[in-house]
């Protein structure tokens, strides 16, 4: 069972089989890039069936808000009123003020209380 084929038939043979393979691994390839193109394909998914991504987004966010629900209060404490609220931000933003004031009237009694540098105030103020 010999099948020696003349030259010019091989060589068509081999010229056909190559551009078969070529054909084949072109579609292949086109095949590859529309499989790894996430965003076309998310494209067309959301054009397609647009409901069912609705829907599951809602769902979606429906139960990331059941998982992350804070507890309940305790049936003791009662909920602050907006003026409690208010009063609450407003001590908060002025808390940063009234510790440089307590600082400062501190060091003013430090520095004016009796014995506390004597005659700190005649020394000449001499830098080395």
């Amino acid at each position: 069972m010999d099948r020696k084929l003349p030259p010019n038939q091989e060589i068509e043979r081999l010229i056909r089989l190559s551009a078969a393979s070529r054909a084949c691994l072109t579609q292949e390839g086109v095949a590859l890039k529309q499989r790894l193109d996430f965003p076309a394909r998310i494209r067309g998914s959301l054009k397609g069936h647009p409901s069912a991504w609705l829907f599951g987004s809602l769902a979606s966010g429906f139960v990331g808000s059941l998982m992350f629900r804070r507890k309940a209060p305790a049936s003791g404490t009662k909920r602050r009123g907006l003026m409690m609220t208010l009063l609450g931000l407003a001590l908060t933003a002025v808390r940063p003020f009234a510790k440089v004031w307590l600082a400062d009237q501190v060091k003013f009694y430090l520095i004016t209380r009796p014995g506390a540098l004597p005659n700190s105030t005649s020394r000449p103020n001499n830098p080395i």
